[in-house]
């Protein structure tokens, strides 16, 4: 079991080489004592602001080094952080921050954050005092929430994931599917809301590493530039960005010395593209969903793993079991396709304000030790005793939009809420992961039908959901087909579409 929290996993690092190079963006770099400096400064305002052990803080800032003092200070001060992306609608983020009911929001802008409709107090970024927090001044516990990361739910609004500290630090220390350690060069390019981030923050971070901050969204020519510049030797990439590099400018990875990929289903031939022409660096193919912290299975891709149909998702990491189960719960015999469940340190305390949501996919562990739970992921995957895993496909109504977990029926309730609309049915198409997309099909209230529009459509989706979650486009119907018992014929939908057979009432936007 982890002992230590993150900033006092964080703190060991401070102590052992204060001059090492810790956080680089495009206005700056601090090193590890700068960067520990600021934050305890920070901590100590956020302390005599009320922040408290146990309370939850959120953070309305850009990517950057002010950002990882604002986390770093929120941790020190005893508290959780909630990344409140700046690059998020405001009705999503007044959605989180309700959830969240954060003690203090951390912002440059007090009208940003009284836009977020909470109650909580601005605080900003810049401020004075002489003091600093000492190390250890606020006892936190690795049980304690140090994050908390947004997914999609089926109700129509995000479900906040409570990760505790040991789940963090215990995807990172101890682990061996990447190289950890001060030698290393971190590219962090993933947004804040996601899992992800957390590996590519706190994995230098915790282990003296450095962490080089990508500007705006990802990009191939920024990425071989920054390689360049600061000699990035790891970077970790959602899959479908992965393929898109693969496919046009593969020379932005030159250089790198440990790649590691995940989010979506991993291409053999762009795997075997990878392979051939970077036969040095160390390849990994990593799976796990939110509520597990990034990681629970990796496996080392080569030549061997490309030749297969599918590239294997491999084996568990330390302190991070996994079982392959029936419908009763048993594990199914080599070679049976089965549900993945994961336990271990990495599973979080569950779904923010939601007991019933977190009863059904945080279950008990009958494998563990007492009192121990797993998590139920919704992915079907093939068990070998000899063998790494293969993943087969979801089990349930998520998708994954350009490396993100989506329930469809979350943007279903969204679209459905519109004033026009009077039902929402929405598919992912495209069979690709990088060409996979979210298609709207609606059908409209008779005395508000014209006001159904493209335009509108899209206003209110962008309005009300980040963009990963906004259909591609929308298609409206007469009628929708349903089956033999009534429900939505999901399969006639997109045959219809494919055969362009909608009839008088089709309306394409």
């Amino acid at each position: 079991m982890t002992t230590r929290c993150l900033h006092e996993t964080f703190e060991e690092r401070v102590t052992a080489a204060p001059e090492a190079l810790a956080v680089v963006s495009e206005v700056e770099q601090l090193t590890y004592g700068q960067l520990d400096a600021r934050a305890a400064r920070m901590a100590q305002r956020l302390v005599d602001a009320g922040v408290r052990r146990g309370s939850l803080v959120g953070i309305h800032l850009e990517r950057g080094t002010r950002m990882v003092v604002a986390i770093l200070a929120t941790l020190k001060a005893g508290a959780g952080y909630a990344m409140l992306d700046p690059q998020f609608p405001v009705r999503r983020l007044q959605d989180m921050a309700e959830d969240v009911a954060p003690a203090v929001v951390i912002s440059d802008s007090e009208a940003d954050v009284r836009r977020l409709g909470t109650s909580a107090g601005f605080f900003p970024v810049a401020g004075d005092t002489d003091r600093a927090l000492p190390h250890g001044a606020v006892r936190a516990r690795p049980e304690d929430i140090a994050c908390v990361i947004f997914t999609s739910g089926s109700t129509g609004r995000p479900k906040g994931v409570a990760a505790p500290h040991r789940a963090v630090v215990g995807t990172i220390r101890g682990q061996t599917y990447t190289r950890f350690g001060p030698d290393t060069v971190w590219l962090q390019c993933a947004p804040v809301s996601w899992d992800a981030f957390a590996l590519e923050l706190w994995g230098p971070l915790l282990t003296g590493g450095t962490c080089v901050f990508h500007p705006g969204r990802p990009n191939p020519f920024v990425i071989e530039r920054l390689v360049a510049t600061h000699g990035i030797t790891t970077m970790n990439l959602p899959t479908v960005l992965f393929h898109v590099i693969m496919e046009e400018y593969p020379e932005a990875l030159t250089g790198l010395k440990d790649l590691l990929v995940g989010g979506e289903a991993l291409s053999p031939e762009q795997a075997s593209r990878l392979v051939r022409y970077f036969p040095e660096l160390r390849f990994v193919n990593g799976y796990g969903p939110v509520e597990c912290m990034v990681f629970v299975t990796t496996h080392r891709v080569t030549a061997e793993s490309t030749a297969r149909t599918a590239v294997p998702i491999g084996r568990e990491l330390a302190g991070k079991p996994v079982y392959v189960l029936d419908e009763h719960l048993r594990p199914v015999t080599d070679g049976e396709v089965g549900e993945l469940y994961a336990s271990g340190e990495g599973i979080a305390h569950g779904y923010l304000g939601r007991p019933g949501m977190t009863a059904e996919r945080f279950v008990a562990d009958p494998f563990g030790a007492p009192g121990g739970r797993m998590y139920r992921t919704g992915d079907s995957v093939r068990w070998h005793s000899e063998g790494p895993l293969e993943f087969i496909g979801r089990a349930d109504g998520q998708v994954k939009i350009r490396g993100v977990r989506i329930d469809i029926a979350e943007v279903e309730a969204v679209l459905g809420k519109h004033p026009a609309v009077k039902k929402a049915v929405v598919a992912a198409e495209g069979e690709r992961p990088e060409d996979r997309r979210l298609t709207a099909y609606l059908t409209a209230r008779a005395e508000q039908g014209a006001e159904l529009t493209q335009s509108d459509l899209r206003a209110y989706a962008a309005d009300k959901m980040p963009d990963f979650m906004v259909p591609h486009q929308f298609i409206i119907l007469d009628t929708l087909p349903v089956t033999h018992n009534g429900k939505i014929d999901r399969m006639a939908l997109l045959k219809s579409e494919e055969e362009g057979s909608f009839g008088d009432g089709e309306n394409r936007c």
